[in-house]
């Protein structure tokens, strides 16, 4: 039988540390709720060609410039926009001529 504990009394810090940890909840959660709309709206407003024509227009810029610009320019405050590093493909453990030789 387990011995009962006295609950510890949450303090500010703890408090505060929760709320920021259910509000990133929510903003995922919101992302994920809202995804399908959102692909639809973006699709019918035409910001793919409107990019490509940035990207013909302005060409030595990079894509994360542009996305930066565009936030930027809408009034989205402190827009971060990164690229994540291309991730490499895991070598294979069997050789390909005795692969293709077993066949």
């Amino acid at each position: 039988m387990a011995t009962p504990r006295t609950r510890k009394t949450k303090t500010s810090d703890d408090l505060k540390k929760e709320l920021e940890e259910a509000r990133k909840k929510l903003a995922a959660l919101e992302q994920r709720a809202f995804a399908g709309e959102l692909d639809e709206a973006i699709a019918k407003a035409n910001f793919v060609t409107e990019f490509l024509k940035i990207k013909l227009a302005v060409p030595k810029v990079s894509d994360v410039a542009i996305l930066q610009a565009i936030g930027g320019a809408v009034g989205i405050k402190r827009v971060q926009v990164t690229q994540a590093p291309v991730q490499p493909r895991a070598k294979s453990t069997t050789p390909r001529g005795k692969k293709a030789a077993n066949k």
